[in-house]
C-alpha cells in the first residue's frame, strides 16, 4: 500500500513539474514577443511627437480628457509662444512697431495670463494674429536662433483664430503638432501583430534624466531622438548651450553605457523638414567649424551622421532613420524597419525555446 502510494505522487509529481515546465516554455516565447522599447533624446528633440503618430498608427483611441487637454495645450502653446517672440523683438531691438495699435496689441498678449479658464478669448487670439502680420515679428523670426523658442510656432500663429473659435476641436495634426513637456515617465503600450510593444518615453530635460536609471530593464532596444534642426537652437535650460552639441554628448553617455552593450540602439534624426529649410541659411559650420559642405544637404546629413557615429566605441552598431515626426508615414515607415530587424533578431532565440520543446516532446514519446 505505501509502495503503491508513494509510485501515485511520485506519478503526479512528474506530471506537475511538465505542466511547469509547459508554462514556462510558453512564458518564454511569450516574452521573446513582448517589446519594451526605451524612448530617449535631449528635451525638444520630438519624442513625445513619436509616441503621438505611433498611437495613431496603432489605432489607440484618444478619451474626450485627452482631446481636452491638447485644445488647452494649444492655446497655452501658441500665447507662451507669442509672448517669447515678443520679449526677445524687445531684447533684441526689433520691437519697431509701426502704429500704436500693434504697439496696444503686443501689451494685450504680453500681459495676459491664464486664470481660471486654460483657453484664451477670442480679442487674445485676434491680437495674436495680428501681430504675426507684423514687420517685427517676421524680422524676429528670421532670428529665432538666438533665443528658446517652440519650433511648431509658425504652426500656432498661424492657426490661431481656428484654435480661438468655440468649440474648436483640434484635428489629428493639431493634437501632433501641440507641445506637451514630457515630465517623469510615460508609457505607451500597444500591440502590433503577435508583438507586443511597450514603449517608455522619459523626460529629456537634464533636471529629469535622474528617472531614466528605472527604465533600463529588460530593454529590447533604444531609440535616441535628435533634433537635426538643433544645430542652429539654444537649449532651453541654457540658452548659451547648443541643443545639438547637448544631444551628442548625451548621446555618448547612452551608446557606451555597459548596461547597453547588448541592446540594439536606432538613431532617429528628426525634424529633417526643419533642417532642410534651416541649412539654406544658417551653415552648419556655426555648431561645427570642421563643416565644409555649405548648403548641401545630403553632405550635411551625412556631417551629423558621423558625428554621432564618432560618439560610439568599439564599434558598437548603430541603426539610422532620418524623419520628420510631425509626418505620420515617416514613424509608420522607420518603427516597422526598426521592428523587422527586432524581429530578426528575436528569430534564434524563439527558434531555440521551439527547438527545445520539440526534442522534450519526442524525448518523452520514446
Amino acid at each position: 500500500m505505501g509502495c503503491a502510494q508513494s509510485g501515485n505522487k511520485g506519478s503526479a509529481g512528474d506530471k506537475k513539474s511538465e505542466q511547469l515546465d509547459d508554462y514556462l516554455k510558453r512564458e518564454a516565447v511569450s516574452n521573446l514577443l513582448n517589446y519594451k522599447v526605451l524612448l530617449l533624446g535631449a528635451g525638444e528633440s520630438g519624442k513625445s511627437t513619436v509616441v503621438k503618430q505611433l498611437k495613431v498608427i496603432h489605432k489607440v483611441e484618444m478619451d474626450e480628457q485627452e482631446v481636452n487637454n491638447y485644445r488647452e495645450n494649444l492655446h497655452n502653446n501658441t500665447v507662451s509662444s507669442m509672448q517669447t517672440f515678443l520679449e526677445a523683438a524687445e531684447v533684441l531691438e526689433l520691437a519697431k512697431w509701426e502704429d500704436e495699435n500693434e504697439a496696444k496689441l503686443a501689451k494685450q498678449v504680453q500681459d495676459f495670463t491664464f486664470e481660471q479658464s486654460k483657453l484664451m478669448p477670442p480679442e487674445i487670439g485676434t491680437a495674436i494674429a495680428s501681430l504675426w502680420s507684423t514687420k517685427v515679428l517676421k524680422d524676429t523670426l528670421a532670428r529665432r536662433a538666438e533665443f528658446w523658442n517652440l519650433d511648431a510656432a509658425d504652426y500656432y500663429f498661424d492657426n490661431v483664430e481656428r484654435f480661438a473659435e468655440e468649440g474648436f476641436v483640434p484635428t489629428e495634426e493639431d493634437c501632433i503638432m501641440a507641445r506637451v513637456r514630457t515630465t517623469g515617465i510615460v508609457n505607451t503600450e500597444f500591440q502590433d501583430g503577435p508583438i507586443h510593444f511597450q514603449v517608455v518615453d522619459v523626460a529629456g530635460q537634464r533636471s529629469e534624466r535622474k528617472k531614466w536609471i528605472h527604465c533600463f530593464d529588460d530593454v529590447k532596444a533604444i531609440v535616441f531622438v535628435v533634433s537635426l534642426a538643433g544645430y542652429n537652437q539654444v537649449m532651453f535650460e541654457d540658452a548659451t548651450h547648443n541643443r545639438m552639441h547637448e544631444a551628442l554628448t548625451l548621446f555618448e553617455s547612452i551608446v557606451n553605457n555597459p548596461l547597453f552593450e547588448k541592446t540594439p540602439i536606432f538613431l532617429f534624426f528628426n525634424k529633417k523638414d526643419l533642417f532642410e529649410r534651416m541649412i539654406k541659411e544658417a551653415d552648419l559650420s556655426k555648431a561645427f567649424p570642421e563643416y565644409t559642405g555649405g548648403t548641401d544637404v545630403k553632405l550635411a546629413l551625412e556631417f551629423v551622421k558621423n558625428k554621432f557615429y564618432e560618439q560610439a566605441k568599439d564599434g558598437k552598431r548603430v541603426h539610422v532613420q532620418y524623419i520628420a515626426a510631425r509626418y505620420k508615414k515617416d514613424v509608420k515607415y522607420s518603427w516597422e524597419e526598426m521592428r523587422d530587424l527586432l524581429v530578426e533578431d528575436n528569430k534564434k532565440d524563439i527558434k531555440k525555446v521551439a527547438t527545445d520543446k520539440k526534442h522534450e516532446e519526442e524525448s518523452t514519446r520514446k
